[in-house]
C-alpha cells in the first residue's frame, strides 16, 4: 500500500510539473539567476508587478541592443508554446523601424542552436503601465529548444519585465485556443 502511494505520489508531481511554467525565475526573484545578459539590466524591487522584483532596462542615449535571455529546452511531443510576460514602459523612443522598440521575443532552434524561427509576443512603446502580453506559437517541427529574449531593442527608454511564463499546449489544447487554424 505505502508503495502505491509513493507511486501515485510520484506521478502527480510529475503530471503537475509537466503543466507548469517552463521558464526558470521567471519573476527575477533571485536576480539574475537562470537569465544571460544581466549585466545590461538591473533588479529592482521598487516597480515590480508581482513577487519582490522585476528586472528592467534602460537607456538613455546610443540606441543600441539590450537584453536578457534564457533558453528553455522544449518538451517532447508539444504541438505549442503558450507565452505570457508582464510589461510595462516608460518613455520609450518611437523609431522608424517597427522592431526598433522594448520586446519580448522567442526563439526556436535545433538541436545544434541553429535559429529556424522567431516570434516577437510583446512590443511596446511609449509609456504603459504594466500590462499582459500572451501569444500562442505552434512548434516548428525540428525546434528542440526556444530562447526567450527580453529586449530593448535598439531605443532609448525604460523597459520593466515580470512574470514571465512559458507554458506547453498539445494539439487539441491548441486548436481548442484557436478554432481558425
Amino acid at each position: 500500500m505505502k508503495t502505491l502511494f509513493l507511486f501515485s505520489l510520484l506521478f502527480l508531481t510529475t503530471i503537475t510539473n509537466a503543466q507548469g511554467n517552463l521558464v526558470k525565475n521567471p519573476g527575477f526573484e533571485y536576480e539574475f539567476v537562470n537569465w544571460n545578459g544581466g549585466e545590461t539590466a538591473y533588479i529592482t524591487p521598487y516597480d515590480k508587478k508581482s513577487g519582490k522584483n522585476c528586472a528592467a532596462i534602460n537607456q538613455f542615449v546610443g540606441a543600441e541592443w539590450k537584453a536578457v535571455d534564457q533558453i528553455i529546452n522544449i518538451p517532447k511531443n508539444i504541438y505549442a508554446l503558450e507565452f505570457s510576460i508582464w510589461i510595462k514602459s516608460e518613455s520609450i523612443e518611437e523609431q522608424k523601424e517597427a522592431y526598433k522598440a522594448g520586446a519580448a521575443i522567442a526563439e526556436f532552434t535545433s538541436s545544434g542552436d541553429k535559429k529556424i524561427t522567431a516570434e516577437t509576443f510583446a512590443q511596446v512603446k511609449g509609456t504603459t503601465d504594466w500590462m499582459n502580453y500572451k501569444k500562442i506559437v505552434k512548434v516548428p517541427a525540428e525546434a528542440k529548444k526556444v530562447r526567450i529574449m527580453l529586449a530593448l531593442a535598439q531605443t532609448n527608454g525604460t523597459i520593466y519585465f515580470d512574470d514571465v511564463k512559458v507554458t506547453t499546449l498539445s494539439e487539441e489544447e491548441y486548436l481548442k485556443q484557436n478554432p481558425e487554424k
